[in-house]
This record gives structure tokens, sequence and C-alpha cells, in this order.
């Protein structure tokens, strides 16, 4: 009797996984359907909730197909069928995450308050099921069908019982229940010039799983991983599509180029598990990188669906991107700390990163919530560059949107990362008892437009406190134009409106506002045009500059400007006579901005 190539390869996967059954036991992937059994009816009962109440009306469609399609996956997985309930699953991220997306638009007729409570919901759904897949990545292989297994199911092995060049099999560690998972028909990693071989590990090469240009890494007590390419690049454009892990607190994950030698050159992106809808990109030289760390506030959370992340490198400047949107440039030509020219590799990290600053970085791990997966999927890299291959996406500003969706999303944080508060689309900066504050600003500019946000001042003493929102084309230039609403902590129940041309200000303009801005929300607005600026409190109209046109030396800002909000300590300005002298007593003081809304042009 002869057997088949297809039956060995039936019977040798049979046998591997009731090996695998008697050294780890089933219990770990019985309890794993289990939990992912306890995260969809957490999502079901989250979406009970809102299904029938006005605001779900919105999304109406998409909440009648999440509901049936959560209770089918939760049957499949009662039948054993945990292929179908991936699916299921994969299927209810996709119609979430469009209700999400229509719900960020602007909502004229609804209640910021109820769009709140929906885009938390949601997320909160989302969140629930994204766990869930994550823990039947671990139930999987009780439910394999050998029967329908084609010769492409498992790696080609050599003849000399090594893998190919393109797959790397993870090392089985009998301390770990990880089996090392395939990924979907990943895209071929497009190098020029470059073979690409294999990742290596640098450490903790059991718990990392690579196919092709694909990586996951699990993240246990034990540890994390770290790998790198092979490949050498001098230039190129990176890209990763990379989902973090569900309740990630504590945990970092990094794609990044590295020389890796000492004193690195080193290009990343870095997602800190504490603030799982935000982007850290940095960059240094030689090992030095102090300063050259920018935050980004994305539209999404990094953990409930893959977003793409790209950077740009040549001898001319460095580029980040998450999904096409430009977040940071940086030329050669303005790096004051130097530029990152030596040869690198392409790496990807996860690690335990509680220890650091007593777990002020990126938060304390939950291990009840372990073991945790971090995904980097479709690798690319397109290297070396050549020279008008590649064009940078158009911005927002110069795409002419009639308006940037509800909230501002990406945004960029100048300083005090932790300060910012972000809960859809209510933000807020909170000057803390170590004495500092925070300033965030839009990713792009723009030539004109109206600028409005609901915003609440700080309650409590604010003598000597500096709140703001403004347009300003540059904030530390000494040429800057710029556009203020300030609030004075010596006096809450007025605002400061001023304005500057080329750097130069002395434009100032008290005006009483008729409340104490600390008790409740109140909308303000600029519109600023090739007209004229005004300034807009509730509604109405509280100052106008003209522009007086064809006499000179009328001073007019003319520059694109950046959206900007800012808290700070003023108090020694004018020796207090500005702001009012430092009280402190009632610190922390707290500022909201909520509603950020964007007409441009």
């Amino acid at each position: 009797m002869r057997i088949s190539s297809k039956t060995y390869r039936a019977i040798f996967l049979a046998c591997f996984i009731i090996l695998g059954l008697v050294v780890y036991g089933s219990s770990d992937q019985e309890q794993a359907v289990s939990l992912a059994k306890d995260r969809i009816d957490n999502a079901l009962s989250m979406l009970n909730k809102l299904i029938d109440t006005d605001i779900a009306s919105k999304c109406k469609d998409n909440f009648i197909s999440v509901q049936a399609t959560l209770i089918d996956s939760a049957q499949n997985l009662d039948n054993g069928s945990i292929i179908k309930a991936k699916r299921d699953l994969n299927m209810v991220e996709e119609l979430l995450g469009s209700c999400l997306e229509s719900t960020l638009k602007p909502q004229d007729n609804t209640f910021p308050t109820a769009l709140i409570d929906l885009r938390e919901t949601i997320r909160g759904m989302s969140s629930s099921i994204s766990s869930a897949q994550d823990l039947l990545e671990v139930a999987w292989p009780l439910f394999i069908n050998t029967t329908n297994i084609s010769n492409d199911t498992l790696p080609n092995h050599n003849s000399n019982g090594t893998t190919n060049a393109t797959w790397v099999e993870a090392r089985t560690n009998p301390n770990s229940s990880f089996v090392p998972e395939r990924l979907a028909e990943p895209a071929p990693m497009q190098v020029s010039d470059f073979n690409i071989s294999t990742f290596i590990f640098d450490y903790c090469g059991d718990h990392v799983s690579v196919q092709s240009n694909s990586v996951i890494i699990r993240m246990d007590q034990s540890c994390g991983a770290k790998l790198h390419s092979t490949n050498k690049f001098s230039s190129g454009v990176f890209s990763a599509r990379i989902r973090t892990p569900v309740r990630g607190t504590g945990i970092v994950n990094s794609f990044y180029l590295s020389s890796n030698d000492e004193g690195s050159d080193m290009i990343s992106f870095e997602f800190l598990g504490n603030f799982p809808n935000r982007v850290l990109t940095s960059y240094a030289v030689n090992g030095n990188g102090g300063g050259n760390q920018q935050m980004f506030v994305l539209s999404y959370d990094t953990s409930v669906n893959f977003h793409t992340y790209t950077i740009k490198w040549d001898n001319e400047s460095i580029i980040w991107l998450a999904d096409n949107t430009i977040l940071r440039t940086l030329h050669k030509a303005n790096a004051s700390t130097g530029y990152p020219e030596k040869v690198t590799s392409i790496f990807c990290h996860t690690w335990d990163a509680s220890s650091v600053g007593d777990g002020s970085y990126a938060g304390d791990v939950n291990w009840m919530f372990g073991p945790f997966r971090s995904y980097f999927t479709d690798i690319a890299a397109s290297s070396p560059l050549v020279p008008g291959s590649w064009k940078a996406p158009r911005l927002a500003s110069d795409a002419a949107l009639s308006l940037v969706p509800l909230p501002m999303r990406p945004f960029e944080i100048d300083y005090g990362f932790s300060n910012v508060g972000v809960a859809s689309n209510d933000l807020s900066i909170t000057f803390n008892e170590q004495g500092q504050g925070a300033r965030f600003r839009s990713v792009t500019t723009y030539p004109s437009g109206t600028f409005t946000s609901r915003i609440k001042c700080a309650e409590g003493n604010t003598s000597g406190l500096l709140s703001s929102f403004y347009l300003s084309s540059r904030e530390g230039s000494r040429v800057q134009d710029e556009i203020d609403f300030e609030w004075l902590g010596k006096d809450k129940t007025s605002v400061q409106t001023n304005y500057y041309v080329n750097g130069v200000g002395n434009h100032e303009l008290q005006v009483p506002l008729g409340f104490d801005c600390s008790e409740a929300y109140h909308i303000y607005t600029i519109i600023y045009n090739s007209d004229q600026i005004q300034w807009l409190v509730d509604g109405k109209i509280v100052r106008i500059v003209p522009r007086v046109q064809g006499i000179a030396n009328v001073p007019y800002p003319v520059k694109p400007v950046y959206v900007y909000a800012s808290v700070w300590n003023a108090s020694s300005v004018n020796d207090g006579a500005w702001t009012g002298n430092w009280n402190g007593a009632d610190v922390p003081f707290v500022v909201y901005f909520s509603d950020i809304r964007i007409k441009s042009p």
C-alpha cells in the first residue's frame, strides 16, 4: 500500500498535536477558549445595552450585524469550529471599525457627550474582540483540521533538513505553551540589491514566529524578544503593518532601524503600552538621542487593528508616516544634533519596560492579561532609495479638505507627554506637582480657516498659570506669525487676545467674559483669512482685526499656521505682572480642550 505525501503530512501534524497535548496538556488551550468566550460575552453585553438607544441609530445596521455575528462566533466555539469563530471576529472588527470611523466625523446635531459615550463603547467592544482573537491564537493548535492540508501549509524544507530562506522556525521552550504561528499570504519583501534571508534572534527566539516578511512576538513573564534582519541598509523606505498587544500596559513595542554598534545610529517607532493611541518617534546619532523624541496621538487604538508605519530615510531627510499620513519630517540640514548615516538593520522588539522610571515610561504590566502578542506583518524594504522614486503623500492642508474630522488627529505632543489626556474628542493638559504642563499641536499647517474648541479653564487658585489656544506658524521661531486666546491665571473672568507678525506682538486686548472660565465649558473660535481675524466666544464676536490693503507697514499675519494648545507657569514673565505671582496651592491644575474643529480653507 502506497501512502501519499499529503497523508504523511497529515499523520505528522496529527502526531505533533498529540505530542503537544502530552507535553503541555490541553488546559491552557481550553482555558484560552473559555476566556475568549468571556470576551465575546462581554462585547455582546456592551452592545445589548447600546443597540436600542437613540445614539446607536447612527450605526444601527452595523450593530445588528455585529450582534448576529458575535452570537455565531460563540456558537462556533461551542461546536469546536475555531476557524469559523476567528473569521466571525475579523468581520466584527471591520464592522466596529467602520462604525467608529463614522462617529469621528463632525456630528453637528448630536450632543458631544453622547458621541463620546458611543465611541468609548465601540472601543470597549473592539478591545474585547481583539483580546478574544489573541486568546484564540493560543487555542488554535487544538483545532487544526489535518484532513485538508496542502503542500503550501507547512514550511518548505531543504534537502539538508533546514528551512528555506524565508522562514525561521521558533525553537520550542519546554516551559512555554507557545506554538509557532503562520500568517496568511504575506506580501513579499521588496528589496533592491539585497537578498533577504532570515532574521537573527537577539534573545528569546522561542518566543518568536517569523514567516517571510512577518513576525509575531509572544511576551510572557520570562521575556519578550528582539530580532533583526541580516541585511544592511544605507537608505530606503521601510514599513510594517503593526498591531500592539491588547491591554499591554508596561510593554514597549519597537519597529526601528539601527546600526547596532557601540554608539548606534537609530531611527524608530516606539509604542508605549500605557498610551495605546500614541506612537513615539525618535532618532539617535552615535548613541546620542537626547531631545530627539516626538510623540503623536493617533485617531485609533494601536491594539485594535493593524496599521502601517513607514520610515523614509535618505541623505536629505527622514520622514515618519502612519497610514500614509506624515507625522514628522527631519531635514538633514536642520538636524542640530547630527544625522543618522551608518548602515542599519531592521529591528522588531517587544520588552517589559515596567522598571523604566518606576513605571512612569510605559506603565506596569498586568500579567493577568498575558501572554501578550505583538504583530509585525508585511515588513517591506525598498533600498537603496533611488532619487525621485518615492513621493511623499499630500498633507491635509494641501488636500483642501472642507472639514478636518473631529477630533483633531493625529497631533503632536511637543513636551509633557504624560500630562496630555486623551478621551475620544476630549483633550486635557495637566499642570502637575513637578511643575510641568504640556503643549500639543496639529501635524499640518493651514493657510486660513475657522478654528474652534470647547474649553474649560483650571479650577482653584491659578495665579501665575497661562493656558492658551492659538495658531502659530511655528512655536519657538523668532519670526512666527501667531493668533492667540490666552487665559491669565490671575483673572478667570477675562481672556487675552493677541497676534504676532514676523515675531512681533504687542497687539494685546483683554476681553471681559462675563463668567468664570473654570466653572463650565465655553466655545472659543478664531477665524483667520486674508481679509480679517475674528475672535469669538460662544458664537459672539469679541474682536476683529481687518487687513488694511494698500498701506505699507501695517502688519498682518499671512503665514500658514499650526493649531496649538499649551499650559505652563508664566509667573516669571514681568515678575508676575502678566499672569500673577505663583500660588500653586491647588496643583495639579487641569485645563480641558474639547471638540477641536478645523475648517480650512
